[in-house]
């Protein structure tokens, strides 16, 4: 067994058990399109992405965020997940065509600084601060109140270690607009290390004149819990991030305010979400995926528990709702285990939430013995190329080498999800033989994705 694939399918299996934690969805045709399109081109990030909006867009944020650090935890790199992520959930575009499309609109409208700052934009992500400065410089004579276009050009400054030159047209700014929203929150920036008392009777000013301001209300919030009242706090921080749902570390920020000062997963939970789904990267002092995990857990561990409570049978369980108890009652059958749970943990292979396909496969792959090898057949051959695919792994770790064959037609299949399975379950499960097989299909491999995890499987 190589030690690559080991890592990459144990990444991805915490990930999907941990997912298993949505409200339970039947299939629609939409879903189901969906879900083939996921198998077919199972390792690019569209799919990826257009199923994590799905669950999204019908208020199921847990499978969202599952689906989404599973592809980005397991197999996507960095910078291919990174603009997927953003083309789709952000609506923003650094690629060529992207830039193209930009320089065309402001062709038609050269004037707009939303249009101006979207292209500069561009080229700072793709650290071209030549570009970007072409249009910031500009952009702050034409649009001189609009503070985007000197944050900006100060951050450039900042990352070419001329730090002098961006405060400067930061205290600019600020001297010459101090009424402005920006202004007063730069004022106070200087003011709080100093005279904390003078910066909140700052913002409060701040606070009544621009009252849908909802980083003026941020700041305020938090001097406000530094002086411990915390209730006042907690009200100014909610509203604040009412007013601005995409500032990510205001929701972050309010979301640690909850889990930490509050001692409420639950509460913050909506608030790490907000800020998880405008960027995946998004951090307070710890990165919020990592507390969104850990509240997911315990919220599984508590519904689990209620149900043990009263006492309803595992084979009840199947049915629940919420597939973290599904994924729970799975794991109690392995040590409970009775014949007749077969066809029912057979049945949840083609379940929606990927955490309670695996923990099923995984179950029956330990359980099942001769009686299940014609319905394993039947199941290497199912239409939902997903169920085809964990077929392998129980086929091959029961049948060894009398699986070879059927795996070398998955091999062939132009499902990249079906390859995937199949090499991963020669490698996990069919010992020397498996792996020999597994690496001997890398010539005829297409995807440079499958080719490369191949290529690290000959050298483990």
């Amino acid at each position: 067994m190589t030690h690559h694939f080991s890592r990459c399918l144990l990444s991805l299996l915490l990930l999907a058990l941990s997912s298993a934690q949505g409200v339970f969805a039947q299939t629609s045709p939409e879903l189901g399109k969906l879900q083939n399109d996921f198998a077919m081109n199972f390792l690019e990030p569209g799919p990826h992405m257009a199923l994590a909006k799905y669950h999204l867009a019908r208020g199921d944020r847990r499978e969202a965020f599952f689906i989404l650090e599973t592809a980005r935890r397991g197999f996507l790199e960095e910078k291919v997940f990174d603009h997927a992520f953003q083309v789709a959930f952000e609506e923003f575009d650094n690629s060529k065509a992207g830039e193209e499309k930009l320089i065309a609109a402001l062709g038609q409208n050269p004037n707009s600084a939303d249009l101006q700052f979207k292209l500069a934009d561009v080229y700072i992500s793709r650290s071209d601060y030549t570009k970007a400065k072409q249009i910031l410089v500009p952009g702050i004579k034409e649009h001189a109140e609009d503070y985007r276009f000197t944050a900006g050009l100060a951050g450039i400054l900042q990352i070419e270690g001329k730090s002098e030159e961006a405060a400067r047209i930061v205290q600019q700014y600020a001297a010459r607009y101090p009424e402005s929203e920006e202004g007063y929150l730069l004022r106070v920036e200087a003011l709080h290390k100093t005279n904390a008392q003078r910066a909140r009777n700052l913002l409060e000013q701040g606070v009544a004149k621009y009252p849908n301001n909802g980083d003026l209300l941020f700041r305020l919030a938090a001097i406000v819990q530094e002086a411990r009242d915390l209730d006042k706090a907690e009200m100014l921080f909610v509203k604040a991030a009412s007013l601005a749902p995409k500032s990510i570390q205001i929701q972050s920020w309010v979301g640690r305010f909850f889990f930490k000062v509050r001692n409420s997963g639950d509460k913050a939970l909506p608030y790490y979400l907000n800020a998880y789904f405008r960027s995946p990267h998004a951090y307070e002092t710890e990165f919020v995926e990592s507390r969104i995990q850990n509240i997911y857990a315990a919220q599984t561990q508590s519904a689990f528990e209620s149900e043990m409570k009263a006492k309803k049978p595992l084979a009840e369980l199947l049915d629940n709702p919420h597939p973290g108890v599904v994924s729970k009652a799975l794991e109690q059958m392995e040590t409970q285990w009775q014949p007749k749970y077969v066809d029912s943990v057979t049945a949840l292979m083609g379940h929606y939430n990927q955490g309670v396909r695996w923990a099923a496969t995984q179950l029956l792959k330990k359980k099942a013995d001769g009686s299940f090898d014609a319905k394993l057949r039947i199941l290497l051959k199912d239409g939902d190329l997903r169920i085809r695919g964990l077929a392998a792994y129980i086929a091959v770790y029961r049948w060894k080498n009398a699986s070879f064959q059927v795996m070398d037609e998955l091999l062939a299949a132009e499902a990249q999800l079906l390859r995937f399975d199949a090499i991963s379950a020669l490698i996990l499960e069919g010992g020397e033989a498996g792996k020999r097989r597994a690496l001997a299909h890398a010539a005829k491999e297409t995807h440079p994705t499958l080719k490369k995890l191949l290529d690290k499987a000959r050298v483990e």
